[in-house]
């Protein structure tokens, strides 16, 4: 088998995504990436990850695979359908004093948060395209909004908290009330509650 076929192989095990990193474990050089993208095999995503060419649609798994970046504010409301359009950046959460190629992304809003915060809220959703993502819950990510309202758009907001609380079987007050103490804006939270419900 060529290094070609061992990466091919590799690509199918997982997905159709490849690192380098996976590459160096095998002991393959990354010159066969490069004759894989130069042949129209496959495309390169970011520095480092490489996949498939029926796989690159699905640019929120993409952007995201390998870190511990979780989708959030703008981003999350729209993967959860709390929101009226696209974020025109994508908004990601990691730990205080992460450092990747995130970090040099145009595209991307890092958030950074303190570790023991970090998992509060954290799921699997599907992406629109299909493929897991890590994304925080509508009601974390209701309460990272509340906390940062001055840099929001209020009728964002408004919409976000209303559509939230017009879907019955899927909002959570009770968690909704507990994030909001653990995030310090209960007050503001039951500002709007006031107000909408």
């Amino acid at each position: 088998m060529t290094n070609e076929e061992k990466i091919l192989k590799m690509l199918n095990e997982n997905q159709g995504i490849i690192t380098t990193r996976k590459l160096s474990e095998n002991n393959i050089d990354r010159v066969y990436l490069t004759r894989l993208v130069n042949k129209g095999i496959i495309d390169k995503v970011k520095r480092g990850v490489y996949v498939t060419k029926d796989n690159w649609g699905d640019e929120y798994y993409n952007l995201t695979y390998g870190t511990n970046a979780i989708y959030s504010y703008e981003t999350a409301l729209y993967l959860l359908g709390l929101c009226e359009s696209v974020p025109i950046k994508y908004n990601l959460t990691v730990t205080r004093g992460y450092n990747s190629s995130l970090n040099r992304n145009d595209g991307v809003i890092l958030h950074f948060i303190n570790k023991e915060y970090f998992d509060i809220g954290k799921e699997k959703i599907q992406s629109p395209q299909g493929q897991m993502i890590q994304c925080y819950n509508a009601e974390r990510t209701l309460c990272d909004l509340l906390k940062d309202k001055q840099h929001q758009d209020i009728e964002t907001l408004k919409y976000a908290i209303n559509e939230y609380l017009k879907n019955k079987h899927s909002r959570n007050l009770p968690k909704l009330i507990e994030y909001a103490r653990i995030f310090n804006v209960e007050e503001a939270l039951n500002n709007y509650l006031e107000v909408l419900m």
